[in-house]
């Protein structure tokens, strides 16, 4: 396991790869999930982002590996609808973390349609967070068993993602800065 500091150079050292054009977008994607795996030896990590206008967003999935497998870039998404009670959790603290995905509440409206459907038992995730707003998430689950997160996994996952969040903003990412954003905090309510 690397050490923390390692982790965040490593993720500057793809950034900086990425942004002076020595690698492509999609091999920046997939080496920054494989820290991400290296680090909490997950089942699955994904990469999401908003779409939409405010009061109907999607998070969209635009990158995702299987433990093992290969990168792959399929579209998925979550309506607003599926993942209110559960983005604004995430919104508001930064961070989700839920041991048993299919018995949590805030995850119930999404539990047939994404839960089931992709054998999802626990969910570590963490916003893009840059100037108080959200942009999208990083998303790491566990596929086989009820996982318990340790707190130094938490960390970790939030260390690496403001890291990131904050190399794609300073890189001026067209994909960051082209996503729809939420303000930290809870979710204004809709009619």
């Amino acid at each position: 396991m690397a050490r923390p500091s390692a982790e965040l150079s490593r993720l500057q050292e793809i950034s900086g790869a990425f942004y002076a054009g020595k690698m492509a977008r999609d091999d920046a994607r997939s080496a920054v999930i494989d820290l991400i795996f290296a680090r909490l030896r997950c089942s699955r990590v994904s990469l999401w982002r908003f779409d939409g206008v405010p009061g109907d967003l999607k998070l969209l999935c635009f990158a995702s590996k299987r433990e093992g497998g290969a990168l792959d870039t399929l579209p998925a998404q979550l309506h607003e609808r599926e993942y209110r009670d559960y983005f604004d959790a995430l919104v508001h603290n930064g961070m989700f973390v839920s041991v048993d995905a299919m018995a949590d509440p805030a995850l119930e409206p999404m539990r047939e349609s994404y839960l089931v459907a992709n054998h999802v038992r626990s969910l570590l995730d963490a916003a893009f967070m840059v100037n108080g707003r959200a942009y999208g998430m990083v998303c790491c689950e566990q596929t086989d068993t009820i996982r318990r997160w340790s707190t130094a996994e938490v960390i970790a996952l939030r260390a690496m993602v403001a890291k990131l969040a904050l190399l794609m903003a300073s890189g001026g990412d067209e994909i960051l800065w082209s996503s729809p954003s939420l303000p930290m905090g809870p979710l204004p309510l809709t009619a």
